[in-house]
Formats: structure tokens, C-alpha cells, sequence
């Protein structure tokens, strides 16, 4: 059990420690503070299960630093591939996208940030788990299991709001796509030269309409949502293409 302590301790901090280091890099990039994290708290999740899976293979793959960058660079690479799968294929959105880098997979990953994992790994192994373990080991040897529900039962309740803030995202972009889509079809009606007067007034009518539907739909957006469109700025969607650009345009006018 003091294992599992271990490991469930360490995968926290280092997921903490993993949203720095995304929080610093895009400061850097974007000389501005992005919260980068895709729960709502300030943690990266892949962070924390790349290294959890790293320090169960150190004793198999000891001091080897080719063994330790390649593993780091594989299971980072397999997990983001995975998320990042799982989030286009459930929501059919995809929040990140490297088609525009070389040696790219379907955009899910790509050679550069899998190098850069592998560099990070050896980092890990060799420097900065050797002195987070101290911190780790003194947190399990306290035994408290107050700290360890606690912090179990927050990382649940931020998963479930995040996955059900997502779900509540889809359905948002799908009933802002439908009215896009009607609005379109309105408007080619009017194209249409043999349109009678009265349909005329009846469609513009529509139109009118369905651009206040869209406007109310637009207000619904929500705080995390708007973080969230805000840190990952290259979301897009096959099915939801014109819905999320109308989000966009709104929220930078904001």
C-alpha cells in the first residue's frame, strides 16, 4: 500500500510540476500567463502519469540515459496520442494540433515534443526525481489519510465538472452549427431570383431570428469554457468548424 502512496502522491506533484513548467514556457513564448492546464486546477495530468510510469521502469531501465530518453519520450508520446484520440473522438473537437510541424502523427504528436519529452525524462531520472522522492517518502511516512481522500476526492470532482463542462461544449457547438447552417440555407433561398416578396419578408424574418437565437447561445459560454479557448487557441472541429470560429471571434471581443 506504501507503494501506491507513493505513486499516487508522486503523479500529483509532478502533474503540478508539469503545469509550471507549460505555464513558464508559454509565458516566455507568449509574454502572458496561460493556465495550460486542461483541468480546472493547476495540474497537467500527462505530466504526472509519464513520470508515475517513468519511476516504475527506472529500476528496469537503471542508469541508462538512452533507455530512460527513448521510454520518456514513447510514453509521453503514447498518452498524448491517446488524449488526444479519445477528446476528438468523443467530442469531436481536437484541442491541439502539430499537422503544421514535421514528423508529425495525424497532429496528435509530433518528433520535436517528443524529443523535448525525452530530454525532460533524463532531466527527471536523474536530477529532479532523486530530490522530489525525499518529499514524497516524508509525505507517505505521515500516514495521513485525511490529505490523501481530500486530494483523491478534489482530482475526482475536477474530472467530472471537466468532462461534463466538455459535454456541455459539444452541445453548445452543435446547436450553434445547426443555426449556422440554417441561417446559410436562408440565405441561399434569398439568392434565389424567383422568390416571391412575401417569402422574402418570411426569411429575413427567419434570419433575424435565428441570429438572436445564435447571440443568446453565445452568452451561455462560461468562464472554464472560455479558458480553455483561450489556452488551447488551435481547437477546431470537422463538425463544428463554423461554430467555434463565431466562438472565437466572440470571445476576443471581450
Amino acid at each position: 500500500m506504501e507503494k501506491f502512496y507513493y505513486l499516487f502522491y508522486s503523479f500529483i506533484i509532478y502533474s503540478f510540476l508539469g503545469w509550471v513548467l507549460e505555464v513558464i514556457y508559454h509565458l516566455l513564448r507568449e509574454k502572458r500567463f496561460i493556465n495550460r492546464g486542461f483541468l480546472r486546477g493547476p495540474v497537467c495530468p500527462i505530466y504526472g502519469t509519464t513520470a508515475v510510469l517513468l519511476i516504475i521502469l527506472i529500476d528496469i531501465i537503471s542508469n541508462n540515459y538512452i533507455y530512460i530518453f527513448v521510454a520518456g519520450a514513447l510514453i509521453a508520446s503514447i498518452i498524448e496520442l491517446v488524449t488526444g484520440y479519445v477528446l476528438e473522438a468523443a467530442f469531436n473537437t481536437r484541442w491541439w494540433d502539430y499537422s503544421n510541424l514535421k514528423f508529425n502523427i495525424k497532429g496528435y504528436v509530433c518528433l520535436r515534443f517528443s524529443i523535448f519529452w525525452g530530454i525532460i525524462s533524463v532531466f527527471f531520472a536523474k536530477i529532479i526525481n532523486p530530490k522530489v522522492s525525499k518529499i514524497v517518502y516524508w509525505i507517505v511516512d505521515k500516514n495521513n489519510k485525511l490529505v490523501f481522500i481530500t486530494v483523491l476526492i478534489i482530482l475526482l470532482l475536477d474530472i467530472i465538472f471537466t468532462i461534463n463542462n466538455l459535454i456541455a461544449f459539444k452541445r453548445l457547438f452543435a446547436e450553434i452549427q445547426d443555426i449556422l447552417m440554417e441561417i446559410k440555407n436562408n440565405v441561399d433561398k434569398l439568392m434565389n431570383e424567383k422568390i416571391s416578396k412575401e417569402s422574402i419578408l418570411i426569411i429575413d424574418k427567419r434570419i433575424n431570428a435565428l441570429k438572436e437565437s445564435k447571440e443568446k447561445l453565445l452568452l451561455k459560454i462560461n468562464l472554464r469554457q472560455r479558458r480553455l479557448l483561450k489556452a488551447y487557441p488551435r481547437l477546431n472541429s470537422k463538425k463544428f468548424e463554423s461554430a467555434i470560429e463565431e466562438i472565437k471571434k466572440k470571445i476576443k471581443k471581450k
